[in-house]
């Protein structure tokens, strides 16, 4: 068990993929007290996490549930150590087919949950010893990809909220750092892949094999890989690190 057992950890868009295999890190690795929050209820993958996991509904891209989820947390555990920022989700659409309505979802959630969420936890954060918050951004906000012009907006959006909300919070002690993955195997990327499979008329396999292909080790991430990049970020081995951006791309961005 780390040192760090005991912590007090939220982790949004928790209920698979990235956000699922973050929670099971911190409370069964580390023995952290771990808040799970995703708009879907909880999920047969949390509920399979040993340790103490407490489910909480939230729409992180809804005011109103974001402060009610702050409330009940400090209602809960008095404070917060480390705030995982994980829901997101992908829009692959040539721009000119693109709503008002896709548009202003992908923003709404990707940037907008993302600060909510920090705005509402900051309080909560800076009672802690040595606080964190991690936002999860993507690859898609360093390199440019064909029908990922909001989605990759967003997350170059969320590298720039990152470094200064760093300098911010630097006099209260909180770290704030993002996380950049390549193509991590979730559900999220399995139907991205299947859609633009369908627009370009090839087989699901071949595009999958594809975008592997961008990948220097030529295989998507596991998403426990992942989560063990945001548990050094969160942790004491981070902890002259803020204000950054962590690329765990596999070498996509190192072409």
């Amino acid at each position: 068990m780390e040192k760090n057992a005991g912590r007090v950890v939220v982790v949004s868009g928790a209920a698979q993929g990235i956000g699922a295999a973050a929670v099971r890190w911190f409370a069964e690795r580390e023995g952290a007290r771990v808040v799970a929050t995703d708009i879907a209820n909880e999920s047969e993958e949390l509920k399979a996490i040993s340790g103490d996991v407490r489910f909480h509904r939230c729409d992180v891209s809804v005011e109103a549930d974001v402060v009610e989820l702050a409330r009940w947390t400090r209602e809960q555990f008095g404070s917060v150590d480390v705030l995982v920022n994980n829901a997101g989700v992908v829009l692959v659409k040539p721009l000119v087919e693109t709503t008002w309505e896709d548009y202003r979802r992908v923003v709404d959630i990707n940037v907008g949950g993302t600060m909510l969420m920090c705005r509402e936890f900051i309080p909560l954060l800076a009672e802690a010893r040595a606080p964190a918050i991690v936002n999860v951004a993507s690859v898609s906000g360093h390199v440019g990809q064909v029908n990922h012009a909001v989605y990759g907006a967003t997350k170059g959006a969320l590298l720039s909220f990152t470094r200064a909300l760093a300098w911010e919070l630097a006099p209260s002690g909180i770290r704030v750092n993002s996380l950049s993955p390549g193509s991590v195997d979730t559900p999220m990327l399995r139907s991205d892949v299947e859609g633009e499979a369908l627009r370009h008329g090839v087989s699901v396999p071949e595009m999958r094999k594809e975008r592997e292909g961008e990948q220097a080790f030529g295989r998507w991430a596991d998403p426990a890989e992942i989560a063990a990049a945001i548990g050094f970020l969160a942790g004491d081995g981070a902890s002259f690190v803020t204000g950054s951006d962590l690329l765990a791309d596999c070498g996509w961005t190192a072409r």
